[in-house]
């Protein structure tokens, strides 16, 4: 009974925290779209400013540089909370493959392979003579799966 209460008081914190982060995320969402657009509407209202080639008062010039030092730096910062509130965690996913090969291409076969799991982290490798003189490889993969 004890250990049921504990996974029961687990699940429900669980949730609280997954719900806090949920309205965090929300909330710092609306911040950096606020945010994003005060500076478009910045950009707009000098757009002769930044659009003039000549002289300092180009997109190189002081007008773009005080655009960048305003905005820049805050939502770099709020990607990186937002960043951080969004981690999810991984499942980690399996994937088992199998060569039919000889001695001769062995090398080249398990390299084709690892190749086209580049992705995937190799875990394990067996090699099995079968009668025939021919080799059967079984290669084991893993990789974190973040889904949708």
């Amino acid at each position: 009974m004890q250990k049921e209460t504990s996974n029961l008081e687990s699940s429900v914190r669980e949730r609280r925290r997954n719900l806090r982060r949920r309205d965090a995320l929300e909330i710092l969402l609306k911040a950096r779209d606020g945010l994003i657009a005060e500076m478009a509407e910045e950009i707009r209202l000098r757009k002769d400013a930044l659009l003039d080639s000549a002289g300092e008062q180009n997109v190189l010039g002081f007008e773009f540089q005080e655009i960048e030092d305003r905005y820049t730096s805050r939502l770099q910062a709020l990607n990186s909370i937002l960043e951080n509130l969004e981690y999810r965690r991984p499942r980690l996913a399996h994937r088992i493959e199998t060569i039919n090969s000889t001695r001769d291409n062995l090398k080249k076969d398990l390299n084709e392979l690892v190749s086209r799991f580049d992705q995937w982290d190799l875990v394990d490798v067996n090699v099995s003579e079968m009668s025939d003189s021919s080799l059967l490889v079984v290669i084991s993969f893993t990789a974190d799966d973040y889904g949708e």
